[in-house]
């Protein structure tokens, strides 16, 4: 199973880039239009910057909110 992360107060500090998984979440998710049923996690966030296969929920990625 995969852990899960909190990254609400990474994201209100915002001093560096913010390294991500699929299953982490914060206080700031906004989801995807495209998401179906979205979670609230960075996979289905707007936010969420992910380079790798879209059918990949274990890669990692970068949080591209702009505060």
């Amino acid at each position: 199973m995969l852990d899960v992360t909190d990254h609400t107060g990474e994201v209100e500090k915002r001093v560096a880039a913010i390294r991500i998984c699929t299953t982490d979440r914060c206080a700031f998710f906004t989801p995807r239009e495209t998401a179906l049923l979205p979670r609230r996690e960075c996979w289905y966030c707007v936010h969420g910057g992910f380079s790798g296969s879209a059918d990949d929920t274990r890669q990692t990625g970068y949080c591209k909110i702009k505060k």
